[in-house]
């Protein structure tokens, strides 16, 4: 392993005088092209526990990097405004990058209501092809297509699918979708052809895209028992946090509270709709599947959740998860020494990520793992860690602490 570099994306302090907390912008989440060439973070804020200052209003940011040498800054966009950037894209190609997450939120800022914010741009040049606050909240999630030709966001309960026209730029007047729930995630395929989203009601969406049409989608719900050990327990809904798409397959894994589902398009829009494949945490308490993620070809997906030692120390769990016979069974496990939030994969299967940390201010790591389950390494950092993402031919690592620092490491 080698950590090549590590950036501050903003050169502005959060805190400005007369204040006197410390806290930092928090870089929440990271996204790398394919090729590692160029990565992409932004810079958010949001008074959580362990945190001092009350207010989110700052100078937030959208930074694209080259990822050769030292790490060269391509560009930045910047704003003025509350809470910030929250999610970030790149096109597998690395053409084309985005931004999204709040505006305003009405509270901090003179600018009634509250709105979210999506930007898009030209990766090589930061020239802007969208910019929108036609958003009735946060936007939580973005995606696009390996050349950048589709983009997929979420904010509150509803899905927008932006499409590129010839010129260049993406159309202002999206297809918009409601969701039943709040949604935290959405992935667009990378041949832009479908996508799939999920909300916290538990449901998960699947779209196809074809000739510029959207179609509605297909749906499925997650319902189980609220303690999996007594048949009798009440049915609720499962709270997604995450739906990864594959790679190189119509293939795609949801996750939330103590559940994983496999799907593939088929059975998606099968009659009835159904998952392929389930996996229950492994002593059934309540973990919280904080996220996932999906080989190319489909074959297996990770998942990091919560957990406790012996001792009832919070820590957290990767595992890796194959499909045999409905179950999604778990080939191994990785011990990681905080709470979990992050996993990747890279193309080859070879390489898998974890990022850990929570609450502030206590320290996180960053964790690399073969496909047997050895880890490779383990960087830790002063700050909690979101973001880690692998990219898909395993050259570059982009990952983001919340002390306003993007990293970039080597295999």
């Amino acid at each position: 392993m080698a950590l090549k570099w590590k950036k501050k994306l903003s050169k502005l302090p959060l805190c400005v005088p007369p204040e006197t907390c410390t806290d930092d912008y928090m870089v929440n989440s990271a996204a790398i092209s394919d090729d590692g060439s160029r990565g992409v973070a932004g810079t958010y804020y949001f008074h959580y526990p362990g945190t001092t200052r009350v207010r989110s209003d700052g100078k937030f940011g959208t930074y694209c990097y080259s990822t050769s040498g030292k790490g060269k800054k391509l560009w930045a966009d910047e704003y003025q405004g509350d809470q910030g950037i929250y999610a970030v894209a790149i096109s597998g190609d690395g053409t084309v990058a985005a931004g999204a997450g709040l505006l305003n939120t009405g509270k901090f800022s003179p600018y009634r209501p509250r709105r979210g914010l999506l930007r898009v741009f030209q990766a090589a040049t930061g020239a802007k092809l969208l910019d929108s606050s036609d958003f009735p909240g946060r936007v939580t999630s973005v995606s696009l297509s390996r050349n950048g030709g589709v983009l997929a966001a979420v904010a509150e309960s509803s899905l927008y699918v932006f499409l590129r026209s010839a010129s260049g730029s993406f159309s202002t007047a999206p297809t918009e979708i409601d969701l039943d729930g709040y949604s935290p995630s959405v992935a667009v395929h990378p041949g832009g052809s479908w996508l799939a989203a999920c909300d916290n009601m538990g449901k998960v969406y699947v779209s196809t895209i074809q000739a510029g049409v959207v179609s509605q989608p297909a749906t499925w719900t997650a319902l189980e028992r609220t303690e999996p050990l007594l048949p009798h327990s009440p049915l609720e809904a499962v709270k997604f946090n995450c739906v990864s798409v594959a790679r190189a397959s119509n293939s795609f894994a949801v996750g939330g509270g103590d559940f994983v589902y496999l799907f593939t398009l088929a059975s998606i829009q099968g009659s009835p709709p159904a998952p392929v494949a389930r996996f229950t945490s492994f002593d059934l308490s309540h973990h919280n599947v904080r996220f996932v993620a999906i080989s190319d070809n489909g074959a297996f997906v990770t998942a990091v959740m919560n957990d406790k030692d012996l001792i009832g120390k919070p820590i957290g769990r990767l595992v890796k998860l194959s499909p045999s016979a409905g179950l999604l069974s778990e080939d191994w496990r990785a011990t990681l020494k905080h709470p979990p939030n992050s996993t990747s994969i890279d193309s080859s299967g070879g390489f898998i990520t974890a990022a850990d940390g929570f609450p502030n201010p206590t320290p996180g790591a960053f964790y690399l793992f073969d496909n047997a389950g050895a880890k490779l390494w383990e960087h830790p950092t002063p700050a909690m860690n979101w973001p880690m993402v692998i990219s898909a031919n395993g050259s570059g690592i982009a990952a983001g602490s919340d002390d306003n620092t993007l990293f970039f490491f080597t295999p």
